[in-house]
């Protein structure tokens, strides 16, 4: 369906045919080639004020956090999840990688007239990664990437902009039944964040008291449809960048839904209780500082993970507490792969996020004057 702004296009060309022509007739290679000519006409009539005027818009304007601090977070990330592989992706990817895995609207997407797309999710660049992988060899591929990434959507805190820095890593491999894939993998990306965040409090930074959230999207989907909610409802109401959608939704609705479990009810599912023996009650002693709990109120991310999610949220320096990490399981392998029983675990923390908020800059750092 053409937007309003189409429509005036259309009506104002006075083409009927515009848009299908452009969207459906035309194949994407001569729409390539089409407006490569266009915008080679465009630019032949642009001068340097043009491009001076045009430099202030955030979406061009370069990042306000110091490119060595950056550098150094890289540094103690990759170190930090040594089993983890290292790679450096493409700045791009296949037109419609992220609205066909994620379902992200294109719109937020940064299109280009080469039929590709900027980078605005690296896990799905990862996961794209791990399914070609998977297909050459049956063993467990474990990804890690720092990547600047590019989403145009609004945010409604003050200080995100339209592309920031994500250190994001990915799992995958195949179900080995009794949940032992999604346990093991989900601990080991649970350990390298609370590992991470001690090695960053020891350059500067000030990560404490974690709050490590684990969500499951079938119990959390079974207890909001005993109240006549299914999830194709959350879609245009809770978006991750929308603090506190999850509230809203449930307040407005009068609905309450366990947000703060500690030890789970066995009618919850054996997923969840193996997470609670398997994982919590192992890494509360390994990260004393650390506090684990269930959050199964936690709406964002339904129609994105499926599954197990986790959420990390450390306390700053002057006790606000921030959800720098975020994760969960995704069948984004398994449709690529056309194989159900492929499993793929993504997560990503906010670097550039977490260089503004957590990094003490009137602490001496090691090694300095």
């Amino acid at each position: 369906m053409a937007s309003k702004i189409v429509e005036r296009i259309i009506r104002d060309s006075e083409i009927p045919q515009l848009f299908s022509l452009l969207s459906q007739d035309l194949p994407l290679s001569d729409l390539q080639s089409l407006l490569m000519e266009v915008y080679r006409a465009r630019t032949a009539k642009l001068r340097e004020m043009d491009i001076r005027d045009r430099a202030g818009r955030a979406l061009l304007a370069p990042s306000k956090i110091d490119a060595r601090l950056l550098n150094e977070f890289d540094r103690i990330a990759f170190e930090t999840a040594a089993e983890f592989e290292a790679i450096e992706l493409s700045p791009v990817a296949p037109l419609g990688l992220t609205r066909v895995l994620a379902a992200i609207d294109q719109n937020n997407m940064l299109t280009t007239i080469r039929n590709s797309e900027v980078l605005g999710d690296a896990t799905v660049a990862l996961a794209l990664e791990c399914s070609r992988r998977r297909m050459r060899d049956t063993a467990a591929v474990r990804l890690a990437a720092s990547h600047r990434v590019v989403r145009l959507q609004p945010f409604d805190l003050p200080g995100y902009v339209p592309h920031f820095r994500l250190f994001s890593m990915v799992s995958a491999g195949r179900d080995t039944g009794s949940h032992a894939f999604e346990i093991q993998h989900l601990g080991e990306h649970l350990r390298f964040y609370l590992r991470f965040f001690e090695a960053l409090n020891v350059h500067g930074f000030s990560l404490t008291a974690p709050l490590v959230e684990i969500s499951d999207s079938q119990v959390t989907e079974a207890l909001l449809a005993r109240h006549g909610i299914v999830k194709e409802e959350l879609r245009d109401t809770i978006r991750a960048h929308r603090v506190g959608g999850s509230e809203r939704f449930l307040s407005e609705r009068g609905i309450e839904l366990p947000s703060d479990v500690v030890d789970p009810a066995a009618e919850l599912g054996q997923r969840v209780a193996l997470v609670k023996t398997k994982l919590f009650d192992r890494l509360q002693a390994e990260f004393p500082e650390a506090r684990f709990r269930f959050n199964f109120a936690r709406l964002e991310g339904l129609s994105y993970y499926s599954g197990l999610s986790l959420r990390i949220s450390p306390t700053t320096a002057d006790g606000a507490r921030y959800p720098v990490v975020d994760g969960g399981f995704t069948n984004w392998t398994a449709r690529l792969l056309g194989n159900n029983k492929e499993r793929i675990l993504t997560s990503g923390i906010g670097s550039e996020f977490v260089c503004l908020t957590y990094y003490d800059r009137t602490v001496e750092r090691p090694n300095e004057g």
